[in-house]
């Protein structure tokens, strides 16, 4: 199978470690939710975040870190579709395009 690029809403390349603005999050993801969950990932909301990953099929995952009262650290990634994201920077790692 051919590797798929990940996209955004205008069809620009994502890739690992680009910051992407998060437009929308899927009904379904926040349905299964509740609590503390619910509202950490409803807060990713229109905020910049890291692509976490780009799978071979070209579905992109973004994720975001909370550091809480108690000293615990969480993390919620999740999966967005191309409608759901816009390239704000492109990585300066190396190797990456530009």
């Amino acid at each position: 199978m051919e590797k798929k690029p990940g996209l955004d809403r205008f069809g620009k390349v994502v890739e690992e470690d680009d910051l992407v603005r998060l437009l929308r999050i899927r009904p379904s993801i926040l349905k299964r939710l509740a609590g503390d969950e619910h509202a950490d990932v409803s807060s990713m909301l229109g905020q910049v975040l890291p692509v976490y990953n780009v799978f071979d099929d070209g579905l992109v995952w973004v994720s975001l870190t909370w550091k809480r009262a108690d000293g615990a650290t969480e993390i919620h990634s999740i999966a967005v579709d191309p409608e759901a994201i816009e390239l704000v920077e492109k990585s300066s790692k190396p190797g990456s395009d530009e």
